[in-house]
């Protein structure tokens, strides 16, 4: 390959738009001598059946020509794997081979469960998988610009008007307490009301025996509700804790890992510019 050709195909690797994505990754090293190129494809083993317990979920940075994500193992550069991705955002699946371009260690400050960062570069992509690829790309780039877009919004608005930033939210907690509650009568007073006419047409009874009646069925179907959300909620708040928990670490270990990267002068510079804009902007409010 000429060196025009391969500088072109590294820019095209470098232009491709590539994001953050949720997957979950079966990948099997291809032994030398068990894949072949035919028409200029690579064809390998079939994979055995992914099982979605054993491989953890990742966070992938990936795109139309190739893929990087931490790995448990060490994979030597110009290995072949044959790759199923499962996308968790859309839960659609791509099928191909790739080639290890680089493996080395990861962010230091993760927890240590996958020491590895490893590069991979597709190599036999059918049309249909770039294709999907490719729109699931841009959807997400869509999708993040757009989050960014309104976080920046909301955060500048909330600096530059604090308090009625704070007015506004408790007003909105307010409004949505009040709803849920309103809500919460009417779906009472209904139920009530249903159970009244169940009763009397079933047992023909009068106005005090009814409402004795409905009064003890709507207290056992509360008691039920109460023990199923109990069971429910703690597990549910358990997993939302820990997911929250991990979510911030890998934030916290990013921005160690990113600052470490940094020259002493850019590091001065970071610090420079984060105090001069809080020193500005708490002139400016008080």
């Amino acid at each position: 390959m000429s060196l025009t050709a391969t500088a072109n195909k590294n820019n095209n690797r470098r232009l491709a738009l590539r994001i953050y994505e949720q997957i979950n990754l079966f990948y099997q090293v291809l032994p030398y001598g068990e894949f072949s190129t035919a028409n200029g494809r690579l064809s390998g083993p079939e994979l055995p059946a992914s099982n979605s317990i054993e491989n953890d979920t990742l966070q992938a940075n990936i795109s139309v020509n190739g893929m990087s994500f931490t790995s448990k193992e060490r994979l030597q550069s110009g290995d072949y794997l044959q790759l199923r991705i499962l996308l968790l955002s859309s839960m659609t699946t791509v099928s191909t081979c790739g080639q290890v371009v680089y493996c080395k260690p990861s962010n230091p400050y993760e927890d240590g469960r996958y020491p590895h960062s490893v590069g991979v570069r597709f190599v036999n992509l059918s049309e249909s998988d770039a294709a999907l690829l490719h729109r699931h790309v841009e959807r997400r780039r869509r999708q993040n610009m757009a989050i960014t877009a309104l976080a920046a919004v909301t955060i500048l608005a909330a600096l530059a008007m604090p308090d009625l930033a704070w007015s506004l939210l408790l007003g909105l907690l307010h409004h949505l307490w009040a709803i849920a509650l309103h809500l919460a009568h009417l779906l009472f007073e209904y139920l009530e009301m249903g159970l009244d006419h169940v009763v009397e047409h079933l047992f023909h009874t009068d106005t005090h025996e009814t409402q004795v009646i409905v009064f003890y069925t709507i207290v056992s179907i509360g008691a039920v509700a109460l023990y199923l959300i109990g069971r429910k909620v703690p597990a549910a708040a358990k997993r939302r804790y820990q997911a929250l928990r991990l979510f911030a670490s890998r934030k916290k270990s990013s921005c160690l890992y990113f600052w470490d990267q940094q020259s002493g002068l850019d590091k001065l510079k970071i610090v420079g510019i984060g105090a001069g804009a809080l020193s500005a902007y708490l002139y400016l409010a008080f």
